[in-house]
């Protein structure tokens, strides 16, 4: 094992003695046992980051019950919706080296067999990304989920149910905040509806719920084959989330078994497979930037031309917030990651023998997990609806022993209440499938010769009379009887709620079940006994998902009904961009399209601004008009330095109605929630003397998106004549932006630092 080195032989006696200070040292067995580093991100500024502190010693404790000794430390991490717009965000893209730098420290100076990285936001997961490839030792990715898509409006569609629990008809998410800042600058909207948008989108804890960077890169580690089915879609605060990391623990200690490590997996053609799911489902821009840089590491030569390729001939199957009104926890209704790439697999495009993390090939975790696969298995199934729903939190529910406020009220923190307990895991998605009035869901939890009891004159048997007989009881119910997960003398049962139209609710009775069979019920029974239902103990972690009355076909698409015949990302040259910029075509407008004509070419006049804060004041103040593209250069890697996100700028832009018809141009980059015509990554950037550098106000730009260019409709002799005269922008810089400046390459090699 790598960990012999610091532990064995007479020689390594000092070290054996400080490794017994630590208390990680159970018995002398623990020294032959594998060292697994769990390299954790938690921290409480960033909501995609603050429950991870469960999740690390969680894992730590399934690691321990794996066999192996488990070790945790932590990264730094920016959350970039708070460093946004200011000058904090000039260190998100440079935290990217750092956390590479910090867990490579970490790995070689203490000698580890294996890796559980537990990544969740932006710069967080291809910085971890970058050090496991960079290291080539044994791991495994597992995030912290997505959050919940906020709750905008909700309609009464069902006269007899309280309003809590009423089917979403609007949603929100940390974007339409940001919008909604433009909004209220052009009064369409008030103070208090921008408050109570700040409020509500955001409602839990997890990476912001959009196809944004964190969750476009969490997805893409399916894709890459470094982590599990479900990693990327699996809501933040579902129990489903326990069993990845279960399950991560486990496969961790078969890793270090097998030798299989990163490059193994990381393949040429796992970037391939990966670029493929990235622009099939028109992810983050950011993804752009970060593959290029992971692939680096792996000591693959990928660059942007390939990607460029790759999104010419794969559709775009799926579009998420901002680009649509769905969100991950859609996505994930919909099947999930394994499903998109299960359409891609279908068209012939996928390379299906790549190696992954459980072992098999992601072509046969396809098989498994694709929800349209005939091969898909009852796990999967289940995990379908668990996954995406989160927490009821009932206004008259101030009791619950899963957490709570100051105030009394329930904080939504499944982790709390029997941790990766495969029961209660089970009992959350037979609890999910029965608030979703989802028959078959809840039928696939059950083995082939089981019984579910429902009174002493009738039991149901096998799977079909299951789903049959709960069929018949979810139209009874109408939406008043609701399940959540509970305890009862120490295990964990189902409780069962009559609600009234007022919201008063009784508990009629509890599903309890005995041993799991490989995670499937044998056999289950409702108790009604009047001493056991006053004994049991409701957790206040009622499963719901307002949002998930929808077609699933239309979430992921198939390639005959695709949004387009190329991908939802496209890499723009031309005399703008001699090394490329990149563009979030998914995220492009039909009104856009059609102010551009059939041709789909903009043209414009430039509005330059110098930095992103200048770009802010001007949009804010009337500076941008309709047929405007906006610059805002000195932004780059090296420019700004540190690449700042545009997110600002662009949601002013759309909250004040220009985005149907403005573009916007950068040398910097955009976040994730980013929508529109707004093209970023321009190399080389202003700062190394790039052509974006040399426009002035008033200079018309030629966009031709089907071409794929970006020209100036300026004299070849009148941009000579300015490129004598450029000098570039001096920032005054000290510490660690400093030293970044000096090595840092552009955005089409990946934002790396030069060696």
């Amino acid at each position: 094992m790598r960990s012999d080195i610091i532990k064995k032989g007479f020689e390594r006696a000092p070290h054996r003695s400080l490794l017994r200070a630590t208390g990680s040292i159970h018995s002398d067995d623990d020294f032959n046992r594998p060292f697994i580093g769990i390299v954790n991100s938690y921290t409480d500024v960033i909501p995609g980051h603050a429950h991870l502190n469960e999740v690390g010693l969680l894992v730590k404790r399934m690691v321990r019950e794996a066999g192996g000794v488990p070790f945790i430390f932590n990264t730094i991490g920016v959350d970039d919706g708070i460093a946004m717009g200011h000058g904090g965000m000039k260190y998100s893209l440079p935290s990217r080296e750092l956390i590479a730098d910090c867990v490579e420290s970490m790995a070689r100076a203490h000698c580890f067999d294996g890796l559980v990285c537990i990544p969740n936001c932006d710069k967080i997961v291809p910085g971890m990304l970058m050090a496991a490839m960079r290291l080539n030792i044994p791991a495994i990715f597992v995030s912290g989920g997505p959050m919940a898509a906020g709750i905008a409006a909700q309609q009464a569609a069902h006269d007899d149910v309280m309003s809590f629990l009423q089917p979403a008809t609007g949603k929100s998410d940390l974007i339409s905040v940001f919008k909604g800042v433009g909004e209220l600058q052009t009064g369409k909207i008030t103070e208090r509806e921008l408050e109570n948008l700040e409020k509500t989108a955001c409602p839990t804890c997890g990476s912001c719920s959009g196809m944004f960077t964190a969750n476009s890169m969490n997805c893409l580690c399916e894709a890459l084959g470094v982590a599990l089915p479900g990693n990327g879609t699996v809501l933040a605060v579902s129990k489903e989330r326990e069993a990845l990391y279960e399950r991560a623990a486990r496969l961790i200690l078969k890793l270090v078994e097998w030798d299989l490590k990163p490059r193994d997996i990381a393949t040429i053609e796992a970037f391939d497979n990966a670029l493929m799911l990235d622009v099939a489902m028109g992810g983050s821009t950011n993804t752009i930037l970060h593959t290029l840089a992971i692939a680096r590491e792996a000591g693959i030569a990928y660059d942007i031309a390939r990607i460029d390729a790759i999104s010419r001939r794969i559709p775009c199957l799926c579009k998420v917030s901002p680009s649509s009104n769905y969100h991950v926890q859609d996505v994930h209704r919909a099947g999930g990651i394994h499903t998109i790439l299960g359409e891609l697999k279908r068209m012939g495009a996928l390379n299906v023998n790549c190696k992954t993390v459980t072992g098999k090939t992601i072509g046969e975790n396809i098989d498994e997990w694709d929800i349209r696969s005939p091969q898909c298995t009852a796990w999967a199934k289940a995990a379908r609806v668990s996954g995406c729903s989160a927490l009821v939190l009932d206004p008259n529910d101030k009791l619950g022993p899963a957490a709570r406020t100051p105030s009394g009220n329930l904080v939504p923190k499944p982790l709390l209440f029997s941790p990766a307990d495969a029961r209660a895991i089970t009992l959350w998605r037979f609890a999910a499938a029965f608030n979703a009035g989802d028959a078959e869901a809840a039928a696939a939890l059950f083995t082939p010769d089981a019984e579910l009891q429902v009174d002493e004159q009738l039991a149901w048997k096998g799977p079909g009379e299951i789903q049959a007989g709960l069929n018949a009881k979810f139209a009874e119910f109408r939406g008043l009887v609701r399940a959540e997960l509970g305890q009862l003398k120490g295990t964990p049962v189902v409780v069962i709620w009559q609600y009234s139209k007022g919201g008063e609710k009784k508990m009629v009775c509890l599903v309890r079940t005995g041993r799991l069979r490989n995670w499937q019920i044998s056999k289950a029974y409702h108790e009604y006994r009047p001493a056991q239902l006053k004994e049991a103990q409701p957790s206040g972690l009622m499963p719901h998902d307002s949002a998930f009355r929808f077609d699933a076909r239309d979430c992921i698409r198939t390639k005959e009904t695709a949004y387009s015949p190329d991908g939802g990302l496209a890499i723009l040259y031309g005399q703008l961009a001699p090394e490329g910029s990149v563009v979030k075509t998914a995220g492009i407008s039909e009104a856009f399209k059609a102010a551009c004509g059939p041709a789909y070419v903009f043209e414009g006049a430039c509005v330059i601004y110098e930095s992103q804060e200048d770009a802010c004041a001007g949009i804010l103040a009337g500076g941008v008009k309709p047929g405007d593209i906006v610059i805002i250069r000195n932004e780059g890697p090296r420019g700004g330095p540190g690449m700042q996100e545009m997110l600002s700028p662009t949601s002013y832009i759309v909250g004040m109605g220009l985005s149907d018809k403005v573009a916007l141009i950068t040398d910097g980059r955009f976040s994730g929630g980013t929508a529109g015509a707004c093209i970023g990554h321009v190399s080389p950037e202003a700062a190394e003397g790039g052509p974006i550098g040399l426009l002035r106000n008033g200079d018309r730009l030629r966009i031709d998106f089907p071409n794929r260019r970006i020209d100036i409709l300026v004299p070849e002799a009148e941009l000579a004549q300015r490129r004598q005269a450029w000098q570039p922008v001096k920032r005054d810089l000290a510490g660690w932006l400093a030293r970044y400046q000096k090595q840092v390459t552009n955005a089409s090699k990946g934002g790396i630092l030069a060696t």
